[in-house]
């Protein structure tokens, strides 16, 4: 695999709190640490915010990557099966150039839910985006 990692961003709070206790975002986001830890380095990060603001769509997942553009994934259940599926395509998308992988080659667990494509930040002469100094 080649170029930037991949980020996969998880919604802690998706689906609220059912009587086991935890969110069920929350326990997308463990399910999701269990695989990437299985997989070993894969070229994926795992990172977490408490709201990605689709509510009425959890849980639901970013996948981005500084080189291509993201997407959100959402209406996923917090399973084993989701979150391998989460981390195979991870991958597939870091394989890829500007982040298009066929729809052939999608695990079948997130065919779907792809619910919008997020085009990738336009990068200037100097490295940056528009707007945004380097450090």
């Amino acid at each position: 695999m080649t170029g930037a990692r991949a980020e996969l961003v998880a919604c802690e709070t998706c689906g609220g709190v059912p009587a086991e206790g935890l969110a069920r975002g929350a326990m997308l986001l463990a399910r999701l640490r269990e695989e990437l830890a299985r997989a070993g380095e894969v070229g994926v990060d795992l990172t977490s915010v408490r709201c990605l603001w689709a509510c009425k769509k959890s849980c639901a997942v970013l996948l981005r990557s500084s080189e291509r553009v993201g997407y959100v994934i959402v209406e996923l259940e917090p399973s084993a099966d989701v979150a391998r599926a989460l981390v195979d395509y991870a991958q597939l998308y870091r394989a890829s150039p500007d982040g298009a992988v066929p729809y052939k080659a999608w695990p079948p667990a997130l065919k779907g839910h792809f619910h919008c494509r997020i085009p990738r930040l336009p990068v200037t002469d100097g490295g940056a985006a528009p707007g945004i100094e380097s450090a």
